[in-house]
């Protein structure tokens, strides 16, 4: 399905102002294929803020739902900033997942949700999107929630048989059904660092003809969008990035404490690594070692990052795909079993990053790692 042999060129690429689309040509709009009058957001966490606050500094008029009505005020005080410095952009409070969709002019919906229990309760619960008393208004539903892909297949389905408020909603979307929405799964890739930047890359799977409507909206929060084929392909490319991303870092890590104990001060080691082999977003970006990025979550006392906890849950999603599909994945085992000893360590709510201070001071119960705030704030 994801990387299939005859179709991988095709299935798997980066958008660009010309696609190659079912062996032909065409292009792919950089404008909204309708008027997005008002963009629809469930979940202002750590990832879902950043993002609908791009939204909202670039102009647009938001409808925002979270179950945490202090991630909705921290938005509304962001709006009213960005009012004060002449920004065009607004926000306005839903009372639930399903008023945010019964909303007028809504055309748009943004879900960034913390897994698929949280996902399944926005989109399935009794307050849910598809809850809407008279069918819903947005045309299209992306959600950037990481799944496994079987649940980001159901939720299209679901989503997929519900029907359109025609009387509030606006005009058809080109290509897809005009009495039902279709829903984009959008996981990202880039983390916390890349959402305060926006540069995040959007992987995108499900109803190809819903994604000229919305990319300028994913531009406005990130810098790639890759198109990765049918609904839950983009869960699976997600979890392939995790296994890597996650197997990285674990290894970069293990490297940079090598290194320290060895006697390599870790600007040498990370210098090396960056001009050799060794190079990866993990060594450039996210460096474990505090002081090395300053923008990294290792330098912030590992906060404001990917939870371990979180790497946790990806890699196990990966792996139950894997065992299914009867595909090899040891290095994926590994991995989990190394950052599940970070979590058991009680590191799970700190950034994966933190595997580095685990491998430094061998273990949290290490008397090496009980004066190891010491320790890092001497020699890092």
């Amino acid at each position: 399905m994801l990387l299939q042999a005859a179709g991988a060129l095709s299935s798997l690429r980066i958008l660009t102002p010309l696609m190659i689309s079912n062996g032909g040509l065409r292009f792919a709009s950089s404008t909204a294929a309708g008027v997005v009058d008002k963009i629809g957001f469930v979940g202002l966490g750590a990832m879902g803020h950043r993002m609908a606050k791009h939204l909202l500094d670039s102009g647009k008029a938001l409808v925002v739902y979270d179950s945490n009505r202090f991630a909705i005020d921290r938005l509304l005080e962001d709006a009213g900033a960005a009012a004060a410095s002449g920004g065009s952009g607004t926000v306005e409070p839903a009372r639930s997942p399903a008023d945010l969709a019964e909303t007028r002019g809504v055309s748009v919906v943004f879900t960034m949700l913390p897994g698929a229990m949280a996902a399944r309760k926005a989109y399935l619960g009794a307050d849910g999107l598809l809850a809407a008393s008279g069918g819903v208004v947005p045309r299209v539903m992306v959600d950037c929630t990481t799944l496994d892909p079987p649940t980001a297949r159901e939720l299209e389905g679901r989503v997929r048989s519900t029907r359109i408020n025609t009387a509030l909603a606006g005009p058809p979307v080109p290509g897809l059904a005009a009495e039902s929405p279709a829903l984009l799964d959008a996981p990202v890739t880039g983390g916390i660092v890349g959402a305060d930047k926006g540069t995040l890359s959007f992987l995108v799977g499900g109803e190809e003809a819903a994604l000229p409507f919305v990319e300028p909206l994913l531009r406005s929060m990130g810098n790639r969008v890759i198109w990765c084929g049918d609904a839950g392909d983009a869960q699976a490319a997600r979890l392939c990035n995790t296994l890597v991303m996650a197997a990285t870092m674990a290894a970069t890590a293990e490297a940079m404490a090598l290194a320290r104990r060895l006697g390599v001060d870790p600007w040498v080691i990370t210098r090396v690594l960056n001009s050799g082999s060794g190079r990866s977003w993990v060594s450039q970006e996210y460096n474990p070692v505090p002081g090395i990025n300053t923008d990294a979550p290792a330098s912030q006392g590992y906060r404001n990052g990917l939870r371990s906890a979180q790497v946790v849950e990806h890699l196990a999603m990966a792996l139950t795909a894997a065992d299914k599909c009867h595909s090899p994945v040891p290095v994926c085992r590994n991995t989990l079993k190394l950052f599940n000893k970070v979590v058991e360590d009680g590191l799970g709510d700190q950034d994966f990053s933190s595997v580095y201070r685990y491998v430094y001071g061998s273990g949290s119960s290490n008397n090496e790692w009980r004066s190891g705030e010491q320790i890092f704030n001497s020699t890092h």
